[in-house]
């Protein structure tokens, strides 16, 4: 009686596994994380110093992500980015429906690529708690895939905006890589749907 007991559990086990993954074997599609509906709004609260209402001229280096892509998120052409049209990149993310995808990345520094380095992506703090951290380690030719975990549920990046720090310590601690690149970076991208998440990161300076 135990025995059929534990043949029956294993084979409900196997079920649900194959519920889980899908029948190719690849993991089942999942949901995206969820992204406060006021995040728009969140984001001109935290950054708009002037208060007129939108993120625009120096506001803009606080957010690395809405400055290197300003063309995209700047609906309106006028040089200044409106909670209105934050939460219309974000409504976009939600249409597509993809939880996570692909991400690369390859830092050139002066010409030479950099092996070793950590880049490692951090989402905007007015998109929530829910978008993770996704970071890779270069290797000899400066490239790395870019993940949140080894897993296949994480195994790339949430869609949304981020802030790309470029981290690589030497043998005596000390961070190779100038803080414009990581403590107090100038580096962000917006991961969507439309287009492969590879990352090309021309550093220079000591």
């Amino acid at each position: 009686m135990s025995f059929s007991a534990s043949r029956i559990h294993r084979n409900l086990s196997l079920l649900t596994l194959l519920a889980a993954v899908g029948c190719s074997g690849k993991p089942g599609r999942l949901d995206p994380p969820s992204i406060p509906d006021d995040a728009g709004q969140q984001a001109v609260a935290t950054y708009d110093s002037n208060g007129n209402g939108t993120i625009e001229g120096d506001e803009l280096a606080k957010v690395p992500a809405l400055k290197a892509t300003v063309k995209r998120v700047d609906s309106n052409g006028d040089g200044a980015v409106s909670a209105e049209e934050i939460d219309a990149r974000i409504n976009a993310w939600r249409k597509s429906r993809v939880a996570i995808t692909r991400g690369d990345a390859k830092v050139i520094r002066d010409g030479q690529a950099v092996a070793g380095a950590v880049v490692k992506l951090i989402p905007e703090p007015f998109l929530g708690p829910n978008l993770k951290v996704a970071q890779g380690m270069t290797g000899p030719d400066g490239a790395c895939f870019i993940e949140i975990a080894r897993n296949p549920d994480e195994s790339g990046v949430h869609l949304g905006y981020y802030r790309i720090e470029v981290t690589q310590p030497g043998p005596d601690g000390k961070e190779r890589i100038p803080a414009r690149y990581n403590a107090e970076t100038e580096l962000g991208t917006e991961i969507t749907s439309d287009e492969p998440a590879s990352l090309k990161l021309n550093l220079t300076g000591k």
